[in-house]
């Protein structure tokens, strides 16, 4: 007697045919455009986080600073030193009085204000100071990212601004563009450093000026409405 075949399941063989066969084109283009569309929600946040992160690193350094500058004050009836024409002057003084033998202190990794420096890019300082006592080798053109503001004392208002991220080149103004002067934090936020030592994170308004509340108003940091002279801010040497 003639043994038959199984019957065959013609379902199961739509299922496995089914599972065989991949994804078609319409499919593919379908999961390529799910995943290109996260990747640029995730960019896009990425770009709004990543200059508040930034300025916060360089605020730190900015206090840094700012012990430096309290330290030289002590020796000098509490006066900070004078910067004439660039905030790199009054640093400077630090290097003379042997409170610091680094330029790499007054960097801001990618900021444009270093790309006029002795390397020629943006890696900024190169670290060559000279030699006592005068060091006139420290912080040249473009070695500096850092804005001044000179003839403050220990005593001076405790709202005024000592310090901040180099400016654009008119001061007291930002620019959201990152290879320009300013523009290190993508015209969203500044970092500056008080006069007793306070270390912020700015935000920035839409024509990229440092804004702070007092009282009930939110004004420009660098301007006579919180009692900053402008004159008296310093721009790096670039």
């Amino acid at each position: 007697m003639a043994v038959l075949p199984p019957p065959t399941n013609h379902n199961n063989m739509k299922s496995i045919q089914k599972r065989n066969r991949g994804f078609t084109l319409i499919e593919l283009l379908v999961v390529i455009s799910i995943i290109a569309m996260l990747a640029a929600s995730g960019f896009a946040g990425y770009s709004k986080i990543m200059p508040g992160v930034k300025a916060s690193t360089a605020s730190k350094t900015g206090r840094d600073i700012f012990t430096m500058l309290s330290a030289w004050a002590a020796d000098n009836d509490q006066t900070f030193p004078v910067a004439t024409q660039y905030s790199n002057d009054a640093f400077k003084e630090l290097f003379k009085k042997q409170l610091v033998d680094t330029e790499k202190l007054f960097a801001i990794a990618g900021d444009a204000w270093h790309e006029t420096s002795p390397s020629g890019d943006k890696k900024g300082p190169d670290n060559n100071i000279g030699t006592s006592p005068d060091y006139d080798q420290a912080l040249m053109p473009g070695e500096c990212a850092w804005a001044y503001t000179t003839g403050l004392e220990t005593a001076s208002n405790s709202l005024l601004p000592l310090l901040a991220n180099g400016f654009s080149e008119t001061v007291g103004t930002y620019t959201k563009e990152k290879n320009k002067k300013g523009g290190v934090f993508n015209g969203m936020k500044n970092a500056w450093v008080s006069v007793t030592g306070s270390a912020k994170v700015g935000d920035l308004s839409p024509d990229f000026k440092c804004m702070e509340k007092k009282g009930t108003q939110t004004v420009d940091v660098f301007s006579i409405d919180w009692g900053t002279n402008p004159d008296d801010v310093k721009n790096p040497q670039g």
